[in-house]
């Protein structure tokens, strides 16, 4: 994609920046560009409490998601993704940001099918408030819990309803969290 085209980067670029605000990652973005060929080298630059950087130099966030979000704008009705750990290098609210993005994506285009796979709490309970809030419906999401046991693996389908509620849930699930909370709190056994 050519900043050239400016309708399209328009677009582009709102999107980018509605997921910085939500993120707090950045408040705008650019491409500075060297020279006016289409094929020139560029760089990209964001701007964050009013200090502009150069994307190489913050850190490993914001150049992560950029790809994400570039294939979610940039996709055709019906398209599919399949996303590993997308919340790698992005702190909560970001990864919490990022889920919103997937959830705007679904209610934009009820056809798509996105897969994430995911150690992210952040990421699945902004699904959980999404559905609470009624940005999206149940139907819309499966979260599947993978657990280990001896030398299989376990799927666990777990239900969500329509207020953000987990149900179905195997015993596994969250239990290590659960643990640690006891231990902090002095209440273990």
């Amino acid at each position: 994609m050519s900043s050239d085209n400016e309708v399209r980067w328009s677009l582009v670029k709102s999107k980018l920046e509605e997921f910085g605000d939500l993120s707090g990652m950045f408040s705008s973005i650019q491409i500075q560009k060297y020279v006016s060929s289409i094929s020139s080298p560029f760089q990209i630059n964001i701007t964050r409490n009013g200090r502009v950087s150069n994307l190489a130099d913050v850190g490993y966030g914001v150049s992560q998601a950029l790809p994400i979000l570039l294939d979610l704008i940039d996709s055709t009705p019906g398209s599919g993704f399949l996303f590993q750990q997308p919340e790698v290098h992005l702190h909560p609210q970001a990864q919490a940001a990022l889920a919103s993005v997937f959830v705007q994506h679904i209610d934009q285009n009820p056809d798509a099918v996105i897969v994430a796979e995911t150690h992210s709490d952040y990421l699945i309970d902004r699904i959980r408030l999404s559905l609470m809030e009624g940005k999206i419906t149940p139907d819309k999401v499966s979260l599947l819990y993978f657990e280990p046991q001896g030398e299989a693996t376990a799927i666990h389908q777990i239900g969500l309803d329509e207020n953000g509620n987990i149900f179905n849930v195997p015993k596994g699930y969250r239990s290590f969290f659960l643990n640690e909370q006891k231990r902090l709190l002095g209440l273990e056994d």
